[in-house]
């Protein structure tokens, strides 16, 4: 009997076997999960400014709502809001990110967006009261965010020292925001303020409840 012919065939036979279909499923599958995975990193890093994107939270914030009511004779292209209109002030804490680098959002207690298009929207004033950046409200949620100027109703928007505001500007703490609401009464209804990271910056602040 040849053994050594029978090992030799069997040797042969088994080499020729291809991987079982579980094990081809199975690496399959981790084939696919790690190509998911580096797709969803790429894009991600595109999404949010890059490989060392900062996040926004860290170098802004703002604090101190107080509701009131804007008053009858204000407009917005000289006080920031429109007459009569419910408003809220908040008052910048911390510094370190430029105007170009945050969009404002009021979100309701569910998560939409609290300002209807058009009704409402977002003024920075500087120390002297003046209008340094505003905006509209815009469909699908309020926005303030700098492009080569911040749209205006009036006068070019002024910074701190007089200089024109730019979307290097740097926010200080002497600014203060002016959210108006619009005409239906936002007290009580679980609103709150949040500033979006943009550019260099990503994610959002913590949610500033609004009384």
């Amino acid at each position: 009997m040849n053994v050594f012919g029978k090992n030799e065939r069997s040797w042969r036979k088994a080499r020729k076997r291809g991987v079982s279909p579980i094990i081809a499923t199975i690496l399959l599958v981790a084939i696919t999960v790690v190509l998911a995975a580096v797709l969803y990193v790429l894009i991600s890093g595109l999404t949010t400014g890059g490989v060392g994107s900062k996040p926004i939270g860290s170098a802004f914030s703002a604090g101190n709502p107080v509701s009131g009511i804007c008053a009858a004779t204000y407009t917005y292209a000289a006080n920031g809001c429109k007459a009569a209109d419910y408003i809220y002030s908040l008052t910048v804490e911390t510094t370190g990110a430029t105007f170009a680098s945050v969009l404002f959002e009021v979100k309701t207690s569910t998560g939409g967006f609290a300002i209807a298009a058009g009704s409402g929207g977002f003024t920075v004033l500087n120390t002297a009261s003046a209008i340094a950046a505003q905006a509209t409200a815009v469909a699908g949620g309020g926005a303030l965010v700098m492009t080569s100027t911040f749209p205006t109703y009036g006068a070019s928007p002024i910074c701190n020292g007089g200089v024109a505001c730019g979307p290097s500007s740097p926010w200080a703490s002497v600014y203060s925001i002016v959210i108006d609401m619009g005409t239906g009464n936002p007290t009580g209804q679980g609103f709150t303020f949040v500033a979006v990271g943009t550019g260099g910056y990503s994610g959002t602040t913590t949610p500033l409840l609004l009384p």
